[in-house]
């Protein structure tokens, strides 16, 4: 919901914020729940996991925090593993001076694997866990059976200020735009502001408020934020200063610039890339991994921003069901050209 020049109205976010404090409250539905519990990986750090659904093939998916909830519908007819790798989540922070890296990104799956004695599965990476799920993948030909790609981090960044192709400008110039528009900056400023100045000492509220004021702009559809059921600002892990920090680590062990497509070539695992035309992660990214898995398929879901399975869930969940099963879904093709 945006005004004519595309700000998302007061009242709106006011709205949202009274439906996130009627979703924390309400009960959830348990009847798909299996267990929960926590895994550890090689420094002792434990990982949380919660199990959903009937017997069946596994689905292994990262950010429970964030997903576990809104992604119930995926527990029909399969087991969906959810799990929060370290740092994030309910899982164990990490320790100062324990480097974060992909080695350890894929040592605390392998926790899960073997914790749960998890033979095959299909994987789930979202964001820059997508990227994750897409190098272990490739790593792990033998155990990743089928990979499913949202809004996933591209494997190549060339820098702050990298010469890019015109096509590639106009879309960062109108993802630049887009973000502008859907939130209120100022305020958001002055929030960060108080906090600075040693207010908002609460940390679970602050959390809260700075996602109300700022995750518009990781939706094509802002109204889709009444939808969700997650809440993960109860979760010292996810308070926008230990998740900058740790996103810091994360980018830093990755250097300046970073180009990972011969990893990502090595992937052959059926991979089906879900793609909002307005995620902050640019379409470019979707069309590289579509370009360098030899049996990937790209659905492009129009006017969606980060959160596909919120804005879109008519399009997301039965295309996502029909991959898991087996089959493409209508609307996935082949891209054959990436900037």
């Amino acid at each position: 919901m945006r005004t004519s020049n595309g700000a998302i109205p007061r009242a709106f976010r006011a709205r949202l914020g009274a439906r996130t404090a009627v979703a924390r409250k309400r009960s959830r539905h348990r009847d798909r729940f299996l267990n929960d519990g926590f895994a550890r990986n090689p420094i002792g750090l434990r990982l949380y996991y919660r199990i959903l659904g009937d017997t069946g093939p596994t689905l292994l998916v990262p950010a429970a925090c964030w997903l576990q909830e809104d992604l119930e519908p995926l527990a029909r007819g399969r087991r969906v593993v959810f799990f929060d790798r370290s740092g994030r989540g309910r899982s164990d922070a990490i320790p100062a001076g324990v480097p974060v890296t992909f080695a350890s990104e894929f040592e605390d799956i392998d926790s899960v694997r073997a914790h749960l004695g998890l033979d095959v599965f299909s994987l789930m990476g979202w964001s820059y866990m997508g990227l994750v799920a897409g190098l272990y993948a490739a790593d792990h030909p033998d155990i990743v059976e089928r990979l499913l790609l949202v809004g996933a981090t591209s494997m190549r960044y060339f820098g702050p200020t990298p010469v890019l192709p015109p096509e590639l400008e106009r879309e960062l110039d109108e993802s630049l735009r887009r973000q502008r528009e859907r939130i209120d900056a100022d305020a958001l400023k002055r929030l960060e502001a108080e906090r600075a100045a040693g207010g908002w000492r609460d940390g679970v509220a602050f959390c809260r408020e700075h996602r109300r004021l700022s995750g518009p702009r990781q939706f094509g559809r802002p109204e889709a934020m009444l939808r969700t059921k997650a809440d993960p600002c109860a979760l010292p892990n996810e308070w926008p200063t230990a998740l900058a920090s740790l996103m810091q680590q994360i980018y830093a062990s990755l250097g300046a610039t970073w180009d990972l497509s011969d990893r990502v070539r090595r992937v052959r695992a059926p991979t089906l890339v879900v793609h909002g035309l307005e995620d902050l992660v640019l379409p470019n990214a979707a069309r590289l991994w579509g370009t360098l898995i030899e049996d990937a398929r790209v659905l492009w879901l129009a006017g969606v921003g980060h959160f596909p399975w919120l804005e879109d869930p008519a399009t997301f969940f039965p295309a996502v069901d029909a991959f898991l099963r087996g089959r493409w879904p209508d609307g996935a093709g082949r891209v054959t050209q990436a900037y």
